[in-house]
């Protein structure tokens, strides 16, 4: 089950990449200092973008739907997260649906 997510999510995940990619950064060489990344709405690993209509009214008929070719995934906090050059030490990710748990 892939969660749908509106444009802003874009921008929120770039500076969750952004930050904890500084905050691993700096971290890393801190051995008395272990990491650890709680995600307590993790949602699953790929979001789906919500997309525009294609003539950008959004009272148009809302029979056609958006374009599948206008569709977009972006990785969802728990990818971003692991997808980092300096991982954490640990990851809890928590989320109340077990569709996207699995």
């Amino acid at each position: 089950m892939t969660a749908e997510v509106g444009p802003w999510a874009k921008e929120k995940l770039k500076a969750l990449e952004r930050y904890l990619a500084f905050y691993t950064k700096v971290m890393k060489n801190q051995t008395q200092w272990r990491t650890i990344y709680i995600d307590a709405f993790a949602g699953g690993g790929v979001a789906q973008v919500r997309g525009r209509r294609r003539d950008g009214d959004p009272t148009a008929d809302l029979l056609l739907g958006i374009e599948p070719e206008a569709q977009e995934f972006i990785r969802g906090s728990p990818r971003v997260a692991m997808d980092l050059p300096d991982p954490f030490s640990t990851y809890v990710f928590i989320d109340a649906d077990a569709a996207r748990v699995a």
